[in-house]
Protein backbone atom coordinates (compact mmCIF):
# COMPACT_ATOMS: atom_id res chain seq x y z
CA UNK A 1 0.00 0.00 0.00
CA UNK A 2 1.34 3.95 -0.52
CA UNK A 3 -0.19 5.36 2.55
CA UNK A 4 -2.80 7.11 1.17
CA UNK A 5 -5.60 4.94 1.35
CA UNK A 6 -5.74 3.04 -1.44
CA UNK A 7 -7.21 -0.42 -0.62
CA UNK A 8 -7.42 0.55 2.98
CA UNK A 9 -11.13 -0.88 3.77
CA UNK A 10 -11.36 1.46 6.99
CA UNK A 11 -10.01 4.91 5.44
CA UNK A 12 -13.94 5.66 4.61
CA UNK A 13 -15.02 5.99 8.44
CA UNK A 14 -12.53 8.44 9.06
CA UNK A 15 -14.26 10.74 7.17
CA UNK A 16 -16.64 13.04 8.62
CA UNK A 17 -18.84 13.50 5.26
CA UNK A 18 -19.12 9.72 5.38
CA UNK A 19 -21.56 9.76 8.82
CA UNK A 20 -24.18 12.75 7.40
CA UNK A 21 -27.03 10.95 7.93
CA UNK A 22 -26.21 8.39 9.97
CA UNK A 23 -28.39 8.99 12.93
CA UNK A 24 -31.37 7.80 13.88
CA UNK A 25 -34.79 8.80 13.54
CA UNK A 26 -35.46 8.90 17.55
CA UNK A 27 -32.50 11.12 17.89
CA UNK A 28 -33.29 14.69 19.30
CA UNK A 29 -32.19 17.63 17.21
CA UNK A 30 -31.83 21.27 17.22
CA UNK A 31 -34.53 22.74 16.56
CA UNK A 32 -33.92 24.38 12.93
CA UNK A 33 -34.58 28.62 13.58
CA UNK A 34 -35.29 27.75 16.81
CA UNK A 35 -34.65 29.26 20.25
CA UNK A 36 -31.72 26.30 21.21
CA UNK A 37 -34.20 23.86 22.17
CA UNK A 38 -34.09 20.13 20.82
CA UNK A 39 -37.11 18.29 18.68
CA UNK A 40 -37.48 14.42 17.46
CA UNK A 41 -35.75 14.27 14.30
CA UNK A 42 -38.27 11.71 13.47
CA UNK A 43 -41.31 14.78 14.13
CA UNK A 44 -39.31 16.92 12.24
CA UNK A 45 -38.86 14.75 9.26
CA UNK A 46 -42.42 14.05 8.84
CA UNK A 47 -44.10 17.52 8.55
CA UNK A 48 -41.01 20.48 8.39
CA UNK A 49 -43.11 22.21 5.90
CA UNK A 50 -45.71 22.35 9.36
CA UNK A 51 -42.58 22.97 11.65
CA UNK A 52 -41.79 26.14 9.89
CA UNK A 53 -45.34 27.03 9.58
CA UNK A 54 -45.95 27.02 13.18
CA UNK A 55 -42.35 28.86 14.06
CA UNK A 56 -43.18 31.72 11.86
CA UNK A 57 -46.62 31.95 13.32
CA UNK A 58 -45.24 31.97 17.00
CA UNK A 59 -42.90 34.70 16.03
CA UNK A 60 -45.52 36.88 14.30
CA UNK A 61 -47.61 36.39 17.60
CA UNK A 62 -44.64 37.35 19.62
CA UNK A 63 -43.99 40.43 17.66
CA UNK A 64 -47.83 41.34 18.20
CA UNK A 65 -47.51 41.71 21.59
Amino acid sequence: MDGKGNGNVGSAANNPKDNVGSTTKVDPMKAPGGDGSNISREEFEKNPKGYFADLHAAQKDRKKN
